[in-house]
């Protein structure tokens, strides 16, 4: 899916995953995801 949307129709594919969420940083990365950068999120 990722290389079809890349090839097709955005020069970039991102994610937010939050930091305590292991299973899903595993399989992004096993997938060939990378960490580029921190989003935090304030709640109030």
């Amino acid at each position: 899916m990722v290389a079809a949307a890349l090839a097709h129709f955005a020069p970039v594919v991102s994610l937010y995953v939050n930091d305590y969420n292991e299973p899903a940083l595993r399989a992004y990365r096993r997938v060939g995801f990378a960490q580029v950068g921190v989003f935090m999120t304030v709640l109030f």
